[in-house]
């Protein structure tokens, strides 16, 4: 009874980093697996990868006011489980809505809702200042929890400028009613400004590499029954 509770423990060690890192694992594989295809010759719909320039009315970016096409806003939470760990969490994410694509043959709408983006640049703070925590606030952010005492948070902004060329996988969705190349949208799983080699390295270091530690625990702790309990 005590091996298979022990073993039930291994396997939950081995398997939860690998469940959690499931959409990156799926994302690199559709990376490795599907080539890039111009706008023109896209598919009714499906999983696509494309490149080409941003496209859209030029907007100020939420934190600093800068001139962009898009912004995200991700707030992070630094959150305690007691003995299974601690970590940030997302307790609160907002953009300025949907942009364009260009790639000369055509262009098509790009939505990003719950898109891992893997840019060369991105704004992150930690230390928040009482003028961004009122920002938050106005956001419906809570800053301060039990006694009034201030949350851990950090805040990260992304942002693209026009005419700046990114790189997206996606799934490409064409609008039956309308007869041209934008006649479509993309509901974007990575969105990247880097190279396609610098982008996926960088995306496995993010994703990937922290999981890496807890799949090496539960690999020793497998390691360590079979070969030193079990004899």
């Amino acid at each position: 009874m005590e091996s298979w509770f022990f073993w039930l423990i291994i396997i939950g060690a081995i398997a939860g980093p690998l469940i959690f890192s499931a959409r990156v694992i799926r994302n690199l594989v559709l990376i490795w697996r599907i080539p890039v295809t111009s706008i023109s010759t896209m598919p009714g719909q499906g999983w696509v990868q494309v490149l080409g320039k941003v496209k859209g009315e030029p907007i100020q970016s939420w934190l600093n006011q800068s001139e962009c096409a898009f912004w995200q806003v991700d707030v992070k939470e630094y959150r305690s489980r007691g003995k299974s760990g601690r970590n940030w969490e997302t307790v609160h994410k907002e953009s300025s809505g949907s942009f364009e694509v260009d790639d000369l043959t055509g262009r098509i709408k790009v939505e990003p809702i719950n898109s891992d983006f893997v840019l060369n640049d991105e704004t992150v703070l930690e230390n928040l200042d009482d003028s961004i925590k009122t920002k938050l606030e106005t956001l419906g952010v809570k800053t301060k929890g039990f006694l009034g005492i201030s949350k851990r948070l950090r805040l990260h902004q992304r942002s693209l400028t026009q005419g700046e060329e990114i790189w997206i996988l996606g799934k490409f969705q064409k609008d039956p009613l309308v007869i041209s190349f934008s006649g479509g949208s993309i509901e974007p799983y990575v969105i990247s400004n880097l190279g396609r080699g610098e982008m996926v390295k960088k995306y496995f270091r993010q994703n990937a590499i922290p999981l890496v530690l807890p799949l090496l625990m539960g690999l020793g702790m497998a390691i360590f029954y079979l070969f030193v309990l079990a004899n």
